[in-house]
């Protein structure tokens, strides 16, 4: 095995600054790894422990249907032992023929014989992916050559189940975090929306001025921001993540997760604006200019927004509002992100 190879293999989940979804990198990262792991098809899945499922995170070169099965069947019984290895003290990654044949063998499962085998594949072998311990996912590779995953080949995938669980670690515990009945989506710092494996995808991140109301979290410290979002007539709850992950060291990408709710504390959509700007403004003057208002209609809508938030004084809302995310990010400087957390 090249070790020079893997080690420069490993650079790359580090110097990958090209802005690409999960999916995407982990399909470059696979066919960096055939150069290392020769396969006709891969497939690396990412354990979802929210609801205890398996999801592809990326494939090349299975037909839809053998990796449908291998993702959601074939993971069913995983991790009891599936692999009768012919040798009881090999702890290797055991291939389909360094296993016995007898009853019970993968050879001998429906996996195999009704989807593997009519594909044309002869060989495979699965690593189990592990992070600081921590189950994390599967990796599936197949051979259309008999025999192809031979002693050699199978001690060199042991050596990447290590950098392939750390590649996708940061995947697994997003999801982990993000309950399946939440609406989530991924966006990229250049706009690029997708969603996320399980999730419905999120409403808000396809209105007006939302991205640009967000766009201050990708040079934000990693962490995670949360505010108030409203459309129509509907309020959403925003969280907004950004993630110390070496994949995404450039921050080109964070999770937008959305939940909707009532209207906060009662307030309407006005006061809310108000409430913002008393966070970043702080005179009513200036809060007027900002809103193109008179005076003494923003001193009524701060009585009234003492009143909801249960308040006798300015400060106290305030300290209120920035505990609670009771805000709306707009597009001015005033009601940015920056000003409202910095």
């Amino acid at each position: 095995m090249d070790h020079a190879v893997v080690r420069s293999w490993s650079r790359e989940f580090s110097d990958a600054l090209i802005p690409l979804t999960a999916s995407q990198l982990m399909r470059q990262h696979l066919e960096a790894v055939r150069s290392i792991l020769p396969f006709d098809a891969a497939q690396v899945l990412v354990f979802d422990r929210s609801d205890d499922l398996h999801r592809q995170m990326a494939q090349i070169g299975y037909p839809g249907d053998v990796a449908r099965a291998l993702a959601e069947d074939f993971t069913q019984n995983w991790p009891s032992p599936v692999w009768y290895p012919v040798d009881a003290d090999d702890d290797l990654p055991t291939s389909i023929s360094a296993e016995r044949n007898v009853a019970g063998s993968f050879r001998r499962s429906d996996i195999y014989n009704g989807f593997l085998a009519p594909a044309g594949f002869r060989d495979g072998i699965t690593l189990e992916l592990k992070h600081r311990g921590r189950y994390v996912g599967l990796a599936n590779f197949s051979s259309r050559t008999e025999g192809f995953y031979d002693t050699a080949r199978r001690r060199t995938s042991a050596a990447l189940a290590t950098l392939l669980a750390h590649a996708i670690s940061a995947t697994a515990h997003e999801l982990e975090a993000v309950p399946t009945s939440a609406h989530a989506a991924v966006v990229q710092r250049s706009g690029a929306l997708s969603p996320m494996a399980g999730r419905q995808m999120a409403e808000t991140v396809t209105q007006p001025g939302f991205l640009e109301a967000i766009a201050p979290v990708f040079d934000a410290p990693a962490g995670e921001v949360a505010f108030l979002w409203t459309s129509g007539r509907a309020w959403y709850r925003v969280v907004v993540r950004r993630h110390a992950d070496e994949q995404d060291s450039a921050g080109h990408s964070v999770t937008v997760i959305e939940r909707e709710v009532p209207a906060p504390y009662g307030l309407t959509l006005t006061e809310v604006r108000v409430l913002t700007r008393l966070i970043s403004c702080g005179t009513n003057e200036a809060i007027a200019e900002s809103m193109e208002v008179g005076v003494r209609t923003v001193h009524t809508h701060i009585s009234n927004i003492l009143g909801k938030l249960d308040c006798t004084r300015r400060g106290q809302a305030t300290g209120r509002a920035v505990r609670n995310a009771l805000y709306r990010p707009e597009g001015t400087p005033e009601t940015s992100l920056v000003h409202l957390l910095g």
